[in-house]
């Protein structure tokens, strides 16, 4: 009779709070053990499955930290490799910040995706504390999730023209926490006004799901505006902002300064 599998999550070490739950541990907290030789007092195999902060470059190190230690056999790690949403699509440059990934269209009005939220995330770099992931970050998700499923799926039908996107309402309903585990975000279109090339009209529902429960609902209206039109409003006001601001100084401080 094969041994009964020891079952483990393992999250990355921006998580730690979560690791207080049984059967939990960081990336740095199962390295830890494995040096320790918690994992040498018997040949049970042991079964990884990786929570939020866990990447390609930890599962390998990991492995390598198991080989070190002679149980690279009986180690079976449950990771899959992420198709991140493009920079043009996340409108992010760095690619720890992009939450977006393996995008996919299910019907003519539904969209979904997985979350992925990257150790060294931008929004867990000074922030992050409990056990759940902050509100921020399903915030976030949001905005990126209609920011790719309008790059890839509408706005590419214009592929000459660049698009800018405002916001003009984003309204979130947190329902239940969210927690450093898998999760799909939902895309459901309310609207889309796509036959003015330069002028695409939205409206969304954005549902971010796990383990059967809603954590969040994102309701957004937006709207994609050609870059140039919106750049040069943008312009304009900016210059309003900047004279109403400096004309409402008394001269006399500004001779001051």
């Amino acid at each position: 009779m094969s041994a009964i599998a020891r079952p483990l999550l393992i999250v990355g070490d921006r998580f730690f709070g979560f690791s207080g739950q049984e059967g939990v541990l960081t990336v740095s907290q199962f390295i830890d053990e494995l040096g320790l030789g918690v994992y040498s007092l018997d040949d049970r195999p042991i079964v990884i499955q990786a929570g939020q902060g866990v990447t390609s470059a930890e599962r390998q190190s990991i492995h390598d930290h198991a080989r070190l230690f002679g149980l690279a056999e009986r180690l079976d790690f449950r990771y899959h490799e992420p198709a991140l949403a493009a920079r043009n699509e996340a409108h992010k440059h760095d690619s720890c910040n992009t939450l977006i990934a393996d995008l996919q269209r299910l019907d003519v009005d539904l969209f979904a995706a997985n979350l992925r939220v990257h150790n060294d995330n931008e929004l867990l770099i000074d922030h992050q504390t409990g056990e759940h992931v902050q509100g921020m970050v399903a915030i976030e998700a949001a905005r990126q999730m209609f920011l790719a499923v309008s790059e890839r799926y509408h706005a590419s039908r214009y592929s000459e023209r660049n698009y800018y996107y405002v916001i003009e309402s984003m309204n979130t309903a947190f329902e239940n926490f969210l927690f450093p585990l898998d999760a799909t975000i939902e895309f459901r279109t309310v609207k889309a006004e796509l036959d003015d090339p330069s002028r695409l009209s939205f409206a969304a529902e954005i549902s971010i799901l796990q383990a059967g429960r809603r954590s969040s609902l994102t309701e957004v209206a937006y709207t994609a505006f050609e870059s140039h039109v919106i750049e040069a409003k943008e312009h304009k006001r900016a210059r309003f902002a900047v004279d109403q601001i400096v004309a409402a100084v008394p001269v006399q401080e500004l001779i001051a300064a």
